[in-house]
């Protein structure tokens, strides 16, 4: 069953999106496209780590899968955490160990979601993550 656009949040920000999976970054950049974000992707962390502390201000939310190579998801958001403290960063992963989500969670990630996800999952934590941004 095909979802109806406004049956799941949508939005118009700018994503930067990190996935060492060329296919699973294509997913996850068409899905969020299809709700209206606009979104830059890179599936070397490194390169979307330098891309950000060029311009971290052409963000407004950073997803980021959780093992990539040379550097982890959580070590990226620490270092884009040191430059700009107020960026939501969700972090992707295959199995959510709640200790290392609760972890994550404490060093500043707003956001942990669980592959695979839905169209919904994905469409209503990405919103709630950005709502809560506003709402401080």
């Amino acid at each position: 069953m095909e979802l109806q656009p406004e049956s799941v949040p949508r939005g118009n920000e700018r994503i930067l999106l990190l996935d060492d999976d060329e296919l699973g970054l294509t997913s996850v950049r068409n899905m969020l496209e299809r709700l209206g974000y606009k979104i830059t992707g890179f599936t070397d962390g490194e390169e979307g780590l330098k891309v950000f502390l060029e311009k971290p201000y052409e963000f407004d939310l950073v997803i980021t899968d959780h093992l990539m190579p040379n550097l982890t998801g959580e070590e990226i958001a620490q270092k884009m955490l040191r430059i700009r403290s107020d960026i939501p960063i969700m972090l992707c992963t295959g199995k959510v160990d709640p200790p290392w989500a609760k972890t994550a969670m404490a060093t500043g990630v707003r956001g942990v979601i669980e592959k695979p996800f839905t169209v919904r999952e994905c469409a209503q934590i990405v919103r709630s993550v950005l709502n809560e941004d506003r709402s401080k």
